[in-house]
């Protein structure tokens, strides 16, 4: 014998208001974690740089890569530049150089932030480093990038100290990687050797017309050092073009040297 069980025109609405109240109950759920746990369903991209024009210099053509796949890219600029033109006071200067750095950020598709410190003031103590942990927590980046902290420049010394100070911190799960930069004709990073390397070969007139949008830095006379860069970690890695990083461990040190190179960094 067969049992059969067939329900009502008024039961069939009743079990289906209750399935519609259970979905809703869970999107609500899962949307107050998402918010109160603040995690990424996006992988998120930091560029920690010393002065506006940096980024764009040193990482653009990572950015327009890793733009290009779908990641957001926020840049982060410790300072506004304020002794970078001559002619200039500290707030004319911060001025036309933040505004460089939007621009730029625009052109990119990259969002950028501003963090306030001074131009060859930035210091690595208690309070700054507290103030890039509030930072990069409500960011909840996956991957941060910063200036190799052996470099000429105090400001680039500063932002990489500081990255690694934040990167000690066990809340923190992002992977840092450091970057290159040259100051002048003939300062570069002191014994800056690649673990990863980052095909711009498709991107390297993108990494240009961003660098050019700093305008008041002149870049069309010192843009050939970052080309000449490119050409050797292009070299390096069997391609015409290359950016250079080296991927910073907790525990084990710097990473084993790699000589292919990929699209965007690994996280």
């Amino acid at each position: 014998m067969k049992w059969r069980y067939s329900i009502t025109v008024a039961e069939r609405h009743c079990i289906l208001g209750l399935n519609k109240k259970a979905l809703l109950t869970w999107c609500l759920a899962i949307y107050l974690i998402l918010l109160v746990g603040n995690f990424n369903l996006y992988a998120t991209v930091v560029v920690i740089t010393p002065h506006p024009d940096d980024a764009e210099a040193s990482c653009g053509g990572l950015i327009a890569n890793t733009v290009a796949s779908g990641e957001e890219v926020i840049i982060l600029t410790m300072t506004g530049g304020e002794l970078g033109i001559w002619n200039k006071n500290k707030l004319e200067a911060r001025t036309i150089r933040t505004q460089e750095a939007r621009n730029a950020a625009a052109l990119q598709g990259a969002k950028v932030e501003f963090f306030g410190a001074i131009d060859a003031s930035l210091a690595v103590d208690s309070a700054t480093v507290e103030k890039l942990k509030t930072i990069l927590l409500r960011i909840n980046p996956s991957v941060v990038l910063a200036p190799w902290p052996l470099d000429v420049h105090s400001d680039h010394q500063a932002t990489g100290l500081l990255a690694w100070r934040v990167f000690q911190d066990k809340c923190f799960t992002f992977s840092l990687y450091f970057y290159e930069t040259s100051n002048s004709p003939h300062t570069m990073t002191f014994r800056f050797v690649p673990t990863d390397y980052i095909d711009i070969t498709s991107v390297i007139s993108k990494k240009k017309e961003a660098t050019l949008c700093h305008k008041s830095q002149s870049p069309q006379e010192w843009f050939g050092m970052y080309e000449i860069i490119a050409t050797l970690r292009g070299y390096e890695a069997d391609v015409p073009f290359a950016e250079g990083y080296i991927r910073a461990r907790n525990s084990s040190g710097m990473g084993g040297r790699s000589g292919t190179a990929s699209k965007t960094l690994p996280n």
